[in-house]
C-alpha cells in the first residue's frame, strides 16, 4: 500500500537524519534544522514523504524561497523570482519502481503548482537539477516555470533569462 505524507521539514527532521548521511546537500539542511529549528534567510523546507507498506521509499523536498527577497531579480524591466529548488531522494531497496515519478507528481500537485499560481505577474521558476530535472519535467510543469540547468558559472541572463525565452519559442 502506498501513502504520501506532506509536511514542512522541521516536523519529521529526526525521521530523516536518521537515514544517514546518504546526500549530503540535504544531510547538511537537516542537521542544519535540528540544530537551529530554522533554516537561514527565511528559507523553508516542505517534503513530500512516500511510504510503501508503511516503510519510507523516498523522498521530494523543495527548498522554498518565497520568503526570500534575495531571490528576486528585476531584469531589463522583467521580474523574476526563484521560488525554490527542488530535490528527490529514493531510498536503495525502493529504486527504479517508479516512485520518484510519482513523487514528482505529487511535489507538483501539492507544493510547486499551488505556489506558482500566486505568482502570476511574475516570472517564477523553481530550479530542479541532475536527476530531479527530468522528473519535475515530466509533471505538468510548464518548462517557462522550471530551470533545468541553474549551479553553473553563466550569467543570471544565460541561466534564466535566456533559458526561459528559449523555452517560450519552443512552446510557440
Amino acid at each position: 500500500m502506498l501513502r504520501f505524507e506532506r509536511c514542512n521539514v522541521k516536523a519529521c527532521v529526526d525521521e530523516l537524519l536518521a537515514l544517514g548521511n546518504n546526500n549530503a546537500r540535504m544531510w547538511n539542511l537537516f542537521n542544519w534544522l535540528a540544530e537551529h529549528d530554522e533554516l537561514q534567510h527565511g528559507t523553508q523546507a516542505e517534503i513530500i514523504k512516500l511510504y510503501v507498506e508503511d516503510e519510507l521509499a523516498g523522498y521530494s523536498l523543495l527548498e522554498s524561497y518565497q520568503a526570500r527577497t534575495d531571490k528576486i531579480v528585476l531584469h531589463e524591466g522583467i521580474t523574476y523570482q526563484e521560488l525554490g529548488v527542488v530535490h528527490f531522494r529514493t531510498l536503495k531497496p525502493h529504486r527504479n519502481k517508479g516512485y520518484a515519478t510519482l513523487l514528482a507528481a505529487a511535489m507538483y500537485d501539492d507544493i510547486v503548482e499551488p505556489m506558482l499560481a500566486q505568482y502570476r505577474n511574475v516570472h517564477a521558476y523553481v530550479i530542479a537539477t541532475g536527476r530531479a530535472a527530468p522528473l519535475m519535467a515530466r509533471t505538468d510543469i510548464s518548462p517557462l516555470h522550471l530551470i533545468q540547468q541553474f549551479y553553473s558559472e553563466a550569467s543570471f541572463e544565460e541561466k534564466v533569462v535566456n533559458y526561459l525565452k528559449v523555452q517560450a519559442q519552443a512552446l510557440s
